[in-house]
């Protein structure tokens, strides 16, 4: 089957999403779409600089996509995922099975930055649409380059691994607003199996906390919280009049943090916040958020950085083979 031996080209699993999107994404392939794009103003727009890396990096990859069939096939499939895929579909790429060996014999996750960079016209249209002011566009136009500059400064990697060319994507689909401390994600996933819990279906409100130089001060999250109560209907209207039930699905809320940090920490105070509605056991996020670092099947554990005090009883827990866990929690305003 032609859609495995694409999976197999680039040594990953092949995605579900794939599966449902080829049939469609194939109809309206064309060899020569890159070229519908003059990219120049696209890494302007985003304002990637003119030095050594990011633009001659990009551009020896659109060299490369448009010598090798496959590779473009491949682009062009998650850029039809992400930007045309069903709700199902695109959120699926969380789950796609190859980081961080994708690409080990083919092209490289570069592919990825393309994928995602030929959304920008629908991430304007989206802008204006939502009515995002000058502020939101500059938060959105940063975030979607600091996906790029992030992974390539923070884990040597030439492009960005599936999960952060999704969240690309988010911004481009403009399912994000940020408002202070705190982003808010509106219109992507229903989480019916919560609905029980209300005497009304709320709006369903996800938080991500995006990484800052001062930490999780808890003034802050506040004041964010108070402005996404008073302004979220600006950017989405479905949520006016509706209860919102702010919901987050984080290596903040771990349980074993209460065990390492006085209560008195600010990200205690963030966990006191949420009422935990499950805990999932995962290492990948305490070791990209805590450690900068990818998680790779031979990873020596001991290796890490002990330089916090955080750190340090994190990876005494990894090192000894101690479960660390996620949560999903949630509150009410």
């Amino acid at each position: 089957m032609e859609l495995e031996q694409l999976a197999q080209y680039i040594n990953i699993q092949l995605p579900t999403a794939w599966v449902n999107c080829y049939e469609p994404a194939m109809a309206a392939y064309r060899p020569n779409w890159l070229d519908d794009y003059d990219f120049d103003a696209i890494l302007d727009y985003y304002e990637f600089d003119h030095g050594e890396y990011y633009r001659p990096r990009f551009y020896q990859e659109l060299d490369l996509l448009r010598q090798d069939e496959k590779l473009n096939r491949i682009c062009w499939l998650m850029h039809y995922i992400m930007f045309y895929g069903e709700p199902a579909d695109f959120s699926n790429v969380w789950s796609w099975k190859g980081d961080p060996v994708a690409f080990a014999d083919h092209g490289s996750n570069v592919t990825c930055v393309v994928a995602f960079l030929t959304g920008q016209p629908i991430h304007v249209k989206n802008m204006a649409q939502r009515g995002y002011d000058a502020e939101q566009i500059s938060i959105h136009k940063s975030g979607v380059r600091r996906e790029w500059e992030g992974q390539h400064t923070t884990f040597g990697l030439e492009g960005v691994t599936f999960g952060h060319m999704l969240w690309a994507a988010y911004f481009i689909r403009c399912f994000l607003v940020r408002l202070g401390r705190l982003q808010y994600e509106f219109g992507l996933n229903h989480f019916a199996q919560y609905d029980h819990l209300f005497d009304e279906t709320p709006c369903y409100i996800s938080i991500h906390i995006p990484p800052a130089a001062n930490g999780l001060q808890d003034d802050e999250v506040a004041q964010s919280v108070r402005m996404a109560s008073r302004m979220l209907e600006q950017y989405f209207p479905q949520t006016k009049g509706k209860k919102l039930v702010f919901r987050t699905n984080t290596w903040l809320l771990s349980p074993e943090l209460r065990q390492i940090l006085k209560p008195d920490s600010n990200i205690i105070k963030f966990q006191d916040r949420f009422q935990i509605l499950e805990t999932k056991e995962a290492v990948g996020p305490f070791l990209s958020f805590g450690f900068n670092v990818i998680q790779t099947p031979d990873l020596d554990y001991s290796t890490l950085p002990e330089d916090t005090h955080l750190r340090r009883e994190l990876k005494a827990r990894l090192v000894k083979g101690e479960p660390l866990h996620t949560a999903i929690g949630y509150f009410t305003v």
